[in-house]
């Protein structure tokens, strides 16, 4: 039987084995002021690694072109792909590099969930991509192109879902299998549709791999979910929310998104982070 102690010196000796050229960053962004920031930090910490942008900008190609970067990831030589949001912010590479290591020894796809969280009550099952680590490997082998599905939202009992073309849905059978290893800390709700990703991750619970599911640390000073590996890990990045709401004066939290942003930075610099 193996001991803790083992486990975690297996786990230190591939996290040793990790090379910045063994990763892949991929960022679909609207091209907001947090994207500067966000590419010289991932530049900075991790220089050997790709970092790639994808256009999410032009709404006409919404949501389909949430799935170019995987045209990305299926070029790439990188073992990891980490799909990154513009508005979230690496703090600690140990951390990252400890989350790469797990997907070496029990899973295939790892983030915080997109339920049990105060910003996102929702599918827990489902992994918000906001901070996403995967195998490269599990998009190279998709045998659907999810990019050219037709994606609909349709209106039913007062709440709005997004169907697609290929009929990835919800089954509750999933609930069999979903284990969440942290406390609960929000609301939730097994239902499908809320974003036009789901579609992504009913593919690959029908393809059988393993979900994992990081920490959704809330910071109430930073307003911001800040992922960490269990409850008591330190936490490796600062996602803000709703940057796409940075010229407009809408509150997250009772700030705006400028605010929560210039708050972010002041963080960073404090940290010596930038």
């Amino acid at each position: 039987m193996e001991m803790p102690h083992q486990n975690r010196t297996h786990r230190k000796d591939i996290q040793a084995m990790i090379e910045d050229k063994d990763i892949i960053f991929v960022t679909t962004t609207l091209y907001t002021e947090c994207l500067e920031l966000q590419q010289s930090i991932i530049k900075n910490i991790f220089p050997e690694s790709e970092c790639v942008t994808t256009d999410g900008s032009d709404i006409t190609k919404w949501p389909n072109s949430f799935y170019y970067w995987m045209e990305d990831v299926r070029k790439s030589n990188a073992k990891y792909f980490i799909h990154i949001d513009e508005d979230c912010f690496i703090i600690d590479k140990e951390e990252i590099l400890r989350t790469l290591s797990l997907l070496e020894e029990r899973y295939d796809i790892i983030g915080c969930p997109d339920g049990y969280h105060p910003p996102r009550p929702v599918n827990p099952i489902v992994i918000n991509p906001f901070l996403m680590f995967g195998r490269t490997s599990i998009i190279k082998d998709m045998d659907i192109d999810m990019i050219n599905l037709k994606y609909k939202l349709e209106f039913n009992k007062y709440k709005y879902i997004w169907t697609n073309s290929a009929d990835l849905k919800f089954k509750h059978s999933y609930k069999d299998t979903f284990f969440y290893p942290h406390p609960i800390i929000g609301d939730f709700i097994f239902q499908d549709g809320k974003e036009p990703y789901y579609g992504f991750f009913w593919y690959l619970k029908d393809k059988y791999y393993r979900f994992g599911y990081l920490y959704p640390h809330f910071d109430v000073n930073l307003k911001s979910t800040n992922p960490k590996i269990d409850q008591n890990s330190k936490e490796m990045a600062i996602h803000m929310w709703e940057s796409r709401n940075m010229s407009s004066d809408k509150e997250f939290y009772g700030l705006t998104a400028k605010q929560r942003f210039d708050n972010i930075k002041s963080f960073l610099k404090e940290k010596g982070i930038v």
